[in-house]
């Protein structure tokens, strides 16, 4: 091996070394985000008509139509991914609609705020009836039938109010 090659092999592996470093580090303390969100969609369903919202949307509210005013929202998919997706430690609420007609909310609680996660979001049709399929690193798994907007002020936490039980966002995913 000539002298450039071998030079060319050490350049390659401490390259290697400090990308590794650079990954390990950062689960410690966050420098870059790497967040990312995933949505999909089946059934002839269009993933251009889905939003997904990032934003603080508390259990003590009158109803779920309050969460369509709440001017704290970040859009984090519209159509296609935004890049504007970042957990924090602590609550984590995101609210998914499909075709202005639809929505499924929920909370995802993150114990440490140097994690980030792989959100896989999947919108489709079973028995003419439209669900949200959730698969988020870090365990949580869920499919749940998503509720009509028109709906909304009958609903808190995607609950009937005369029906909730004392059910709160996270934990009713059982």
């Amino acid at each position: 091996m000539n002298e450039k090659t071998k030079r060319g092999v050490l350049i390659l592996c401490i390259l290697a070394i400090l990308v590794f470093l650079f990954f390990k580090f950062n689960e410690r303390i966050k420098l870059v985000e790497l967040t990312s969100i995933n949505v999909e969609t089946e059934n002839q369903l269009e993933t251009e008509k889905v939003i997904v919202y990032q934003g603080y949307y508390t259990i003590n509210r009158k109803n779920d139509a309050e969460m369509f005013d709440n001017e704290y929202d970040q859009v984090v998919f519209d159509g296609n991914g935004t890049g504007k997706i970042k957990t924090d430690y602590g609550e984590n609420d995101f609210l998914v609609t499909y075709d202005n007609k639809y929505y499924f909310q929920f909370r995802q609680i993150c114990t440490n705020d140097n994690d980030y996660y792989k959100y896989n979001l999947k919108i489709l049709k079973k028995a003419n009836k439209i669900h949200l399929k959730a698969d988020i690193d870090g365990g949580m798994k869920f499919e749940r039938q998503m509720n009509l907007i028109s709906d909304a002020e009958k609903l808190r936490c995607n609950k009937i109010i005369d029906d909730e039980k004392g059910h709160y966002n996270g934990l009713e995913l059982d």
